[in-house]
């Protein structure tokens, strides 16, 4: 596949079937993703494969309780923006309907093919935004280059991916889980499967260049 198709065509898969998803397939994507980028080249990204059953099920039992408590506050976030007009109605009914497909995605998590937990060495980060009096959002960086790079090529092959952090707040119960030691935290979960093409869209909608890029100042439109 062409690489901006599937950057235009690559959305969060909801829905997939229950065909299996061979190892070799998931071993040609992570061989590809690990090309990507890293500070200092530290490639601290480490990705632990979840098929067996019982552990993706323990799995989806620790993403589901931070899902609750999220979707709780989002539902509330969706009705105050419905009772304001009817505009916005419109906006609220769509949010509530991607808050339902969500719902239906962590209550068949347990089912999906792969769980791919992907994990980074704290030692490998450089948190140069610590000490902003903000919470830090550069700490990251240095994994999620490797986790687009999988979304990518879950896309390439035909497979539905999803891409989620909630787990990341389970990190206690998920290293005792899957055993992973000390210096190494959880960083996403991504789903992936073969997409069920009766639900499955891949035409999105996204703001416009002229509203998320700016030439040399904040606020003036980047045009070509």
């Amino acid at each position: 596949m062409e690489l901006y198709d599937a950057m235009r065509t690559n959305p969060s898969c909801r829905y997939f079937t229950d065909e299996p998803v061979g190892d070799a397939i998931i071993h040609r994507i992570l061989d590809h993703a690990r090309f990507a980028s890293s500070g200092g080249n530290r490639q601290g990204w480490r990705t632990i494969v979840v098929t067996d059953p019982d552990r993706k099920r323990q799995v989806a039992d620790l993403h589901r309780k931070q899902w609750d408590v999220y979707i709780d506050h989002a539902r509330e976030g969706v009705v105050g923006y419905n009772d304001r007009d009817g505009a916005r109605m419109a906006a609220g009914d769509k949010a509530q309907q991607r808050l339902t497909r969500t719902d239906d995605f962590t209550a068949g998590l347990a089912d999906v093919p792969a769980l791919l937990v992907h994990c980074v060495e704290l030692s490998t980060l450089a948190v140069t935004d610590k000490d902003l009096g903000r919470q830090s959002i550069v700490g990251g960086g240095s994994l999620y280059t490797f986790v687009q790079n999988v979304l990518l090529g879950c896309r390439n092959e035909g497979l539905g991916s999803a891409l989620t952090t909630l787990l990341a707040a389970e990190e206690p119960e998920v290293a005792e889980l899957l055993g992973i030691p000390e210096g190494i935290a959880v960083g996403a979960l991504v789903a992936v499967g073969w997409p069920d093409p009766e639900k499955q869209y891949t035409k999105l909608s996204r703001k416009p260049v002229e509203e998320i890029a700016f030439r040399d100042t904040w606020g003036e439109p980047f045009t070509a």
